[in-house]
């Protein structure tokens, strides 16, 4: 990686490290490499982007705990009994493995499902950890049941020591032998500090004496048992101390299988989140790969991308065709900016890092990268800048195919301008024949001509205003640029006579040449609008491009699904024709009929002569009462009458029949049957016209060669008119047949409420091929 420091590549790493909350992710950043195939490179743009969406959801777990795993687990491995410190840092990546499990788990994309499916599920550790210490890593005094019993006695055996002692130092007869009125501890024994030379008249052991020797502490008679007890039972609580340190240490060796996969998640996560912090930071995209295009869209350089507000971002393309780049243009213009924003594209995208650049770049999956940028000298090897610039262009001479890239910054730049041309020109011929892809900036001007169409070299510089004297940093492909010494030297305030004195040094074609130059920066600029207005009618061109080849694959997807469904709708269509032809004769039959149904409300009305300022109803059982079923009611919404078929159900709603239609409709809307509107004496007259056929043609209903369906149908017309016409009873033919319409007719007569009995016929009324109904009164 050393070929890559001139390209800023270790600052991108530095700056990813700081994002990683832990030493052993920052150490994998800083050793980031290539990986080994374009596969494994879109692997790590799908994790990084799933990172992604973790930090945008405001959280972002860390993973401290690992840079102190190694020490633990380590003991671990060899079934050593864990300190309580050790166990503390367990208890802590318990708490990371819960808290990144709690941050992933409402995510459903692939990486993260599987790395919440492996972590391991620490809250059981965890419990059993905090069942024997406390947060801050001390044991509890409830660990066991023996342990809380020994720390009681502790305590009430050290308070009656301590009492002991108290009485002492406050007996008159021990002024004289105390050196000073309190009592200490020496080696874990409480002792009272007696004056030396007076211990004898004090019964004790003697533990130590003070450095001046006037003070030796001695051990009272009186409290020698029970320090005795005291330190037995210490002893005893580090004894049980131990056994539970030794119980949780072979519980948690059994989990340390789980404990090291998790690890290796914690610390995965952990550079992945690193590497989406920064990825966000500089709005970087994944790229795709192609092994003959290099195609790269609003190009910045990620370190000027952090924190600036506006980047100028260049689109560089590349082809197999037009493989090497010749970047000319003046000093400080940003031509080895945009070489090394191209570089660590390059990079970034091998070593599976999204680049700084917008979604659609396309770019090779190098397999190596060669760098030539600024100061080239090794001492080591004896070697001038000059002459190491050479060397590393000779090895890229030996490159074949493009799997490589090559980045030459001012090619021979550093010798005879003429010489140095010559040599620049022949090793560009030498990658175009090896057909590598490169990008080279120089400032030599024969470099920048005589080179032809086909060759594979295309010229490339970044603008400058003229007006300003100041470079915008727009790349330009296609058009050489000029190096603007002179504009250079002016810019930066260079004495005036020194620059005129040099433009008069000038040969007169040069001298013509920099006085056309404002036109040919005027001609690149109207080149850079031009290119840009071509560059968004592609895009747009290719987004319609790609809706509509999305649109035919839709199409294509659901041809077959589609045609069936047009094929279905044909047939029902056909069947409806069918049907419509068949019934014909049947409507032109009962048009006549429909007609009277109409008025025959109106008429009914006028006959029953009912008196419409009834008084008005306050609560449905009040309506229930009036207009029992089979009572006849007004609907002023179809302005036509209808027959109650039930009381008003829980929400206020009438069942009503009213021109063979059944409605629910709330019985508040509903009115007193009244007369016609008008009850002209033609109305009447037409209704009396048809009495005759209401009495003897329509008491009789036949229904023979007819299908369930129609029979029905017409059933129901008869029953609404007979309901109308208060009559009695119908007799209905069906005949014999395959018994289907005399099954399907009685069988509704059995379910119409407006029928209040049905029989077969008998020898003398038709026999069985008859059936007759009695209508159903309003009081049935």
């Amino acid at each position: 990686m050393k070929n890559l420091e001139n390209l800023d590549w270790n600052l991108i790493l530095e700056k990813i490290e700081s994002f990683s909350t832990s030493e052993i992710a920052k150490l994998k950043i800083s050793s980031i490499k290539p990986l080994s195939s374009s596969n494994e490179a879109l692997v790590s743009f799908a994790e990084i982007e799933e990172s992604s969406q973790i930090i945008k959801s405001g959280v972002r777990p860390f993973m401290q705990s690992l840079d102190y795993f190694s020490q633990w687990n380590l003991r671990l491995k060899k079934k050593a009994v864990l300190k309580t410190l050790e166990i503390k840092d367990i208890r802590s990546f318990c708490l990371e493995c819960i808290a990144l499990k709690e941050a992933i788990k409402d995510f459903q994309t692939p990486w993260l499902k599987e790395v919440n499916n492996s972590l391991v599920p620490a809250e059981e550790p965890l419990s059993a950890i905090d069942q024997l210490m406390s947060p801050n890593g001390d044991i509890r005094p409830d660990a066991s049941e023996r342990l809380y019993r020994l720390l009681q006695e502790k305590d009430r055996l050290r308070r009656e020591v301590e009492s002991t002692l108290d009485r002492l130092v406050k007996d008159h007869q021990m002024e004289n032998y105390l050196q000073d009125k309190y009592f200490t501890s020496r080696e874990g024994r409480m002792v009272l500090p007696i004056r030396s030379g007076m211990q004898h008249f004090v019964p004790g052991v003697i533990h130590s004496s003070s450095q001046t020797k006037q003070t030796v502490f001695m051990e009272p008679e009186k409290v020698i048992p029970m320090n005795n007890r005291l330190r037995q039972i210490e002893v005893e609580i580090e004894e049980e101390i131990e056994r539970l340190l030794e119980e949780i240490s072979k519980y948690l060796f059994h989990l340390n299988p789980e404990f090291e996969k998790s690890r290796d998640l914690l610390e995965h996560v952990d550079f992945r989140l690193a590497q989406a912090q920064f990825s966000l930071l500089i709005k970087s995209q994944a790229c795709e790969f192609s092994d003959n295009e290099f195609d790269l869209l609003d190009l910045k350089h990620p370190m000027l991308a952090l924190g600036r507000k506006e980047v100028i971002s260049n689109s560089v393309q590349l082809t197999e065709k037009k493989s090497i780049l010749l970047l000319s243009g003046p000093n400080a213009g940003g031509k080895t900016v945009l070489l090394k924003s191209i570089g660590l594209a390059a990079q970034m995208a091998r070593c599976g890092l999204p680049i700084c650049a917008e979604l659609g770049s396309k770019i090779p999956f190098f397999k190596e990268i060669i760098t030539s940028i600024g100061d080239s000298q090794s001492v080591d090897e004896e070697l001038s800048t000059f002459a190491a610039h050479l060397k590393i262009l000779e090895k890229a001479s030996h490159l074949v195919g493009n799997e490589y890239l090559v980045l030459i910054d001012e090619i021979c730049g550093s010798t005879d301008p003429e010489e140095g041309a010559s040599l620049a020109r022949s090793f560009i011929e030498s990658y175009s024949q090896n057909q590598v892809f490169a990008v080279i900036t120089s400032h030599l001007s024969p470099l920048k001509t005589g080179w032809k169409e086909t060759d594979k070299l295309i010229n490339g510089s970044l603008e400058y205003d003229k007006i300003s004297g100041k470079p915008t940093y727009k790349f330009i492909p296609g058009i050489p640029g000029e190096s603007l010494a002179i504009q250079m030297a002016k810019r930066v305030g260079i004495d005036n006579k020194i620059v005129q004195r040099a433009i008069q040094l000038l040969s007169p074609m040069t001298r013509a040449r920099l006085d056309g130059l404002e036109e040919i920066e005027n001609l690149k600029k109207e080149i850079s609008h031009l290119q840009t207005h071509l560059k968004k009618q592609t895009a747009e061109a290719f987004t319609l491009k790609n809706k509509y080849e999305q649109m035919i694959q839709e199409f294509q997807k659901n041809k077959e699904k589609l045609l069936h469904q047009e094929l279905s709708t044909a047939r029902k269509k056909v069947d409806e024709a069918i049907s419509t032809v068949n019934a014909k004769e049947t409507l032109n039959k009962h048009r006549q009929l429909q007609e009277i149904k109409f008025n025959l409300p109106e008429i009914v009305k006028a006959q029953a002569g009912v008196n419409e300022t009834n008084s008005r109803l306050e609560t449905s059982d009040d309506f229930a009462k009036k207009y029992p079923p089979g009572s006849k009611v007004y609907i002023p919404r179809l302005s036509q009458d209808g027959l109650i078929q039930s009381t008003p159900n829980a929400k206020g709603e009438v069942l009503i029949m009213s021109n063979s239609m059944r409605l629910q409709i709330p019985w508040t809307e509903l009115k007193p049957p009244g007369k016609p509107t008008n009850p002209t004496s033609n109305l009447v007259r037409k209704s009396s016209q048809f009495s005759v056929a209401l009495v003897d043609e329509d008491r009789v209903l036949d229904l023979r060669g007819k299908t369930v369906e129609e029979a029905i149908e017409e059933l129901e017309v008869i029953l609404d008119r007979a309901l109308q016409n208060q009559e009695d009873r119908i007799k209905i033919i069906h005949g014999h047949g395959t018994e289907a319409l005399k099954k399907g007719i009685r069988s509704y007569l059995s379910r119409s409420v407006h029928v209040r009995k049905w029989k077969a016929g008998n020898n003398e009324t038709g026999g069985d091929g008859v059936t007759w109904l009695e209508i159903a009164k309003g009081g049935d």
